[in-house]
Formats: structure tokens, C-alpha cells, sequence
């Protein structure tokens, strides 16, 4: 054993802390110490903790330097010189910091997952949707090519002339067109107009489509044309929600 003189313990290395006075009131200056240096050793799990300043022993307190378990502690000190003042934080925590690491890609990978299923399962509902929509208009226009064929069925020979009726549309507004070739069948139109069984076949073949359950509340609009040179002889409206059948020569 032996003795050593500690003249001024100025380093922020040292832990001094017991040695100055904590009242805000406290006077500076320097005091001389006298210290022990008996190979003082610090032990951490079974290792010797290394230090460049030997721990030393003053009044019978042991005095360690602040670095020196900091490093044991993970802590980050700092000395202030101008202030005399030790800040000592907590060091990041490595194998920590690498596990919220692991976490993190782990949730931004399950995040990317779950926007790549929620995107399948919006494209299997517009999917379904679009193919409603399509079987929808499937049904409609099959409904419609039914009853064009029914109408033309039912009206092809009206009044011993040969008409054509077409279709097209929804069930919401369907566009009429009723062709006669006038080159062959001039006379007998005029016979039929100044009777007014064109205005009534007219009428009829709104009133069928109406009558049709798929197309009860279609407006419709239409055109009698002449098939020799496509010219228009009759425009003809029908209004679903009164029953209105208005006519345009």
C-alpha cells in the first residue's frame, strides 16, 4: 500500500461529486486531499473493467472514474468546463436499436401485404361489379333484341305493306326506327297517312314496348324513314311517365 498526494481533482473523468458541496450557496476554490492508490480494481460480470486513471480512496470513500462506468453502464458523459458541470445521457442500446430495426422492415413488410390484399380484394369487388353490370347489359339487350323481334312479328305485314322495326337503347330510353320503301309502297302509305293508321301503327308499337315489363318506364323517340333513300317521314316521341305519344311530320 501506498500513498499518493492529490493536489486538484479539475478532470471530468474523476468522480467528485461527494467532494463539493451541492448548496447553491457553496464557495469554490481548492482543497488540497490526500490520497490512497491501493490497486483498486473494478470487477463488471467477472471482467476487470480497464481505466488509464487508477480508483482511489480519500476519507475512506472510493472514488471512480466517471468514464470508466459510464462505459460499464452504456452511458454518454460529457464534461462542461466552462459550467464544471458532468452530463451524463443514456447511450442507444445497439442490440435494441437493431431489433426495433428487425420491427420496423417486419411491419413495413406486413403493411405492404395487407395494401396488396386489400388492392386484390378491391379489384375482385369492381371486378364483380364490372361483370354484374355487363350481365345486366347482357340481359337488357337480349330483352330488347325479344321484343324487336316480337314487334316485327307482329307488325311486318300491318295493313298488307312491309314494314322494319329496329331497336336500340335501355331501359331507360330506346330509339325506334320503322322503315317502309316508299318506291314500292308510296300509294298505299298515302291511303294509310290521310286514315291515320301510320300515326296508330305508331302508337301501337310504343304502346307494346311499354307493355313490356324491362321497358315499361323507357321515353322513347323515333323515326318512320323512308328505306328507298333514307329520308325521315315521321318523327315520333313517347314520354313513359304520362303516356304521352307526340308526332313530328
Amino acid at each position: 500500500m501506498f500513498k499518493k498526494q492529490y493536489l486538484a481533482i479539475a478532470s471530468a473523468l474523476i468522480l467528485t461529486t461527494t467532494l463539493i458541496p451541492t448548496s447553491s450557496q457553496a464557495a469554490t476554490g481548492t482543497k488540497n486531499l490526500q490520497a490512497k492508490y491501493n490497486n483498486i480494481k473494478v470487477i463488471y460480470n467477472g471482467a476487470t473493467v480497464p481505466t488509464t486513471i487508477e480508483p482511489f480512496i480519500v476519507n475512506g470513500t472510493t472514488y471512480i472514474p466517471l468514464r470508466m462506468m459510464a462505459g460499464v453502464f452504456n452511458k454518454d458523459v460529457a464534461w462542461d468546463g466552462a459550467k464544471y458541470t458532468v452530463t451524463v445521457k443514456d447511450m442507444p442500446n445497439s442490440q435494441h436499436a437493431n431489433e426495433l430495426a428487425a420491427r420496423d422492415a417486419q411491419i413495413r413488410s406486413l403493411q405492404n401485404t395487407i395494401d396488396s390484399l386489400n388492392k386484390e380484394i378491391s379489384d375482385l369487388k369492381n371486378g364483380k361489379k364490372n361483370n354484374n353490370n355487363n350481365n345486366n347489359d347482357d340481359d337488357i339487350q337480349d330483352a330488347l333484341d325479344d321484343l324487336e323481334d316480337d314487334l316485327n312479328s307482329d307488325y311486318d305485314d300491318y295493313k298488307d305493306l312491309k314494314w322494319s322495326i329496329s331497336l336500340k337503347g335501355d331501359e331507360d330510353d330506346i330509339d325506334v326506327e320503322i322503315e317502309i320503301n316508299l318506291d314500292k309502297y308510296q300509294d298505299e302509305f298515302d291511303d294509310l297517312d290521310d286514315d291515320g293508321d301510320v300515326e296508330a301503327l305508331v302508337e301501337d308499337i310504343i304502346k307494346d314496348i311499354w307493355d313490356n315489363k324491362d321497358f315499361e318506364d323507357a321515353d322513347i323517340t323515333g323515326e318512320v324513314i323512308d328505306s328507298d333513300n333514307d329520308d325521315t317521314i315521321y318523327e315520333f316521341e313517347g314520354d313513359a311517365s304520362d303516356e304521352d305519344i307526340n308526332f313530328d311530320v
